[in-house]
């Protein structure tokens, strides 16, 4: 019981579910041994306590497939799986049917003999051997996992884990670890509202010969035609005097309940300092916590910060920094409703409500009792009243401030809503449309997936810290790095930024940051959190002088 395509072999023992080896035809390499696949599925009302369908049923074979069904002990919930053969290797489809609505569906494939595991996540990140038996990471498409492929590193070419699938729908990566090698895991989740019991998915396994840039650019070549996309350098949304920035400068302004980081004034003479050492024309002032009380205060009001100075001082300091040669950004939040804003009771209905019909926004926990207490709404960026309200309230502030870019905070999030348009989507259209209503101002974002490249020409790297203290993982292992795998695929369409919460050089973290932001290529980015801070420091003209090298290189 086998297929055989051009690339690989697939051959099972007496049971679909028993692999008894997956061959590399070019490379005369196996690349899985005695392994397994298995099948489950998730319901809104067992999301911890998964049904595993074991059981096989009916096989048909024939040249160029196998298809087959599986089932749970109960014989209630089953799923047909076709493998058919591709030019490249295999593709799996498979249809579920339940008694109840279907919230994920998971497919694993175990055993897999390979070197490392590429995956387009956080930045990009590389998983070898070292990675303990037993453990798993798991990523989320395409919030965290940005892009719906991953790599099996051999020592000839790539086992590619493909979606292709240029819908909006949420999927799910696991990597596993097993004691004979890796395990990887392929979920799609059913778009919201959960009301039906059948659902189909569709996925690649393939194998690519060479480097594992072959294989990137492999699904280059899909995405491009899907996605309708153009070089950062082709865009029009892409401003011409951003090919001549290579350094961010971010000081920082209003704190709340604290003294500002710095005024208005104090940020002017950052200006003035920091030109002494690189030309303004070459660097873009990011703005942080210039309105309000701070970063997310009040929003979607973005007033210029009183205890900064207020307009008069805020206006004078953008002048100069123009003056002065500089190009200037503010930050903004894309979905940010604070509970307490005028418009809250308008726009409530517009909150985005999750695939469990949950209510979303930012919270924290402010009283560490490890319950997050509300900090503001996520308004669902498909509505057009949504949009129009931004596009007012952004174009007033461009306009009075003659303002050269704008950062959108958070674009990078990714909900399946139960109701009201579709979030990514919206997303994309969101940000398209100020572009569109804002033709000479830059729009920038927050991290990047495939869902928002094409609206977004410039973005803040994101999640590469994870590889040492945040976003829940486990700090910082040997067995996993940062790696090129997300930059090379993305930085064709999008120039990287430093994180808007980049570490300051004085930071134990920075020369970890600092080292995986110059690996991947991303411009470099000097964050001022206090007045005090030092910009005359030897890693700052390091950062200079890497920022001189992206220049040539561009």
């Amino acid at each position: 019981m086998k297929i055989t395509s051009n690339k690989m072999e697939i051959k099972f023992k007496d049971s679909p579910l028993n692999v008894e080896s997956l061959f590399i035809n070019s490379t005369d390499k196996i690349l899985c041994e005695n392994g397994t696949q298995s099948f489950l599925i998730r319901t809104p009302k067992s999301l911890s306590d998964p049904i595993l369908l074991t059981n096989v049923g009916s096989i048909e074979i024939s040249e160029d497939r196998i298809k087959f069904q599986v089932f749970d002990p109960t014989e209630d919930y089953k799923i047909i799986c076709t493998i058919a053969k591709t030019e490249n290797g295999l593709k799996y489809s498979i249809d579920a049917e339940t008694p109840e609505p279907i919230w994920l569906i998971e497919w694993k494939l175990s055993g897999l003999d390979l070197q490392k595991i590429l995956v387009p996540a956080l930045g990009g990140q590389s998983l070898d051997k070292n990675m303990p038996a037993g453990s798993t990471l798991s990523y989320k498409y395409p919030f965290w996992w940005n892009a719906q492929f991953v790599l099996g590193e051999t020592e000839n070419g790539c086992l590619i884990l493909d979606g292709k699938d240029v819908s909006p729908d949420l999927k799910l990566l696991r990597v596993t670890k097993e004691t004979n090698g890796f395990a990887l895991s392929y979920g799609a989740e059913a778009p919201a509202p959960l009301t039906s019991n059948n659902f189909h998915s569709e996925w690649y396994l393939e194998f690519v010969e060479g480097s594992w840039e072959n294989s990137v650019d492999y699904h280059r070549e899909w995405l491009e035609e899907n996605f309708h996309l153009n070089s950062y350098k082709d865009n029009p949304s892409f401003p011409e005097w951003m090919n001549k920035i290579n350094f961010v400068l971010e000081p920082w302004g209003a704190r709340k309940s604290l003294q500002p980081s710095h005024t208005f004034k104090q940020m002017t003479e950052r200006l003035y300092e920091f030109k002494k050492f690189h030309n303004p024309e070459n660097t873009l002032v990011y703005l942080a916590g210039f309105a309000e009380n701070g970063i997310d205060s009040h929003a979607p009001d973005y007033n210029p910060s009183e205890q900064c100075g207020g307009r008069e001082e805020f206006k004078k300091l953008v002048d100069e920094a123009h003056t002065l040669g500089y190009k200037v950004m503010i930050h903004t939040n894309v979905l940010a409703l604070t509970y307490g804003h005028k418009i809250y009771d308008e726009f409530k209905k517009y909150q985005v409500i999750d695939v469990f019909e949950r209510p979303q926004g930012w919270a924290m926990d402010i009283d560490g009792d490890w319950l997050t207490e509300p900090f503001f709404a996520y308004v669902n960026p498909g509505f057009e009243e949504w949009g129009d309200y931004m596009s007012k309230m952004l174009g007033d502030l461009i306009d009075e401030f003659k303002l050269d870019a704008v950062f959108l905070d958070q674009t990078l999030l990714a909900f399946n809503v139960s109701s009201g348009p579709n979030f990514l989507t919206g997303m994309r259209n969101h940000v398209k449309k100020l572009h569109k209503n804002f033709p000479n101002v830059l729009f920038a974002g927050e991290g990047l997936h495939e869902q928002v490249l094409e609206a977004l020409p410039v973005a803040q790297i994101h999640g590469i810290d994870s590889i040492a203290e945040v976003h829940g993982m486990e700090g910082q292992l040997e067995w996993r790095k940062v790696h090129p795998v997300s930059v090379y695929l993305f930085n064709k369409y999008t120039k990287f930024t430093g994180h808007l919460l980049t570490k300051h050089p004085s930071h134990p973290m920075f020369k970890l940051q600092e080292e995986s932001y110059a690996k991947l290529g991303v411009i470099p980015t000097l964050c001022l959190y206090d007045y005090n801070q030092k910009i005359d420091l030897p890693e700052v003209h390091k950062m200079i002088e890497r920022a001189k090298e992206l220049n040539k290189e561009g």
